[in-house]
């Protein structure tokens, strides 16, 4: 069987309904699991006790443009900090990872004379959903 080479232009980036892909340079989905580990008489005993999930975003920044992810992103830190936004991340062989993300206040400023970017850490509320085609 061929392997299928999967690169981040093959990723479809989904905020609240709105496709961001076109600003996001890069994104991905960490799991960072809780794992407690135990001493006893006859060795090492590992139990696995909590998961916690985060979506890493690096993008340009679009303040002023119509459908403003950071403007949107702003707002609902500003407004809804505890209500979470649907996320997916859709790849070109049809996998689909969707999870909700707490919001984050993006950055204001840059440095001359580079585009303007920023790079956010979402927090995961929940598991995400898996659907493999």
């Amino acid at each position: 069987m061929a392997t299928t080479v999967i690169t981040g232009r093959d990723l479809t980036l989904t905020i609240a309904t709105t496709a961001y892909d076109a600003q996001t340079t890069s994104v991905t989905l960490v799991n960072s699991p809780t794992i407690d580990v135990y001493q006893t008489l006859d060795g090492k005993a590992y139990k696995h006790t909590d998961d916690q999930w985060t979506l890493n975003v690096e993008l340009l920044a679009d303040w002023g443009a119509a459908s403003s992810l950071f403007e949107a992103m702003w707002t609902a830190a500003d407004t809804n900090p505890n209500t979470t936004l649907a996320v997916s991340l859709t790849a070109v062989t049809g996998a689909v990872f969707a999870c909700n993300v707490l919001p984050v206040f993006p950055a204001i400023g840059g440095a001359a004379p580079g585009a303007q970017t920023d790079s956010w850490t979402l927090t995961v509320v929940g598991t995400p959903a898996d659907t493999f085609s």
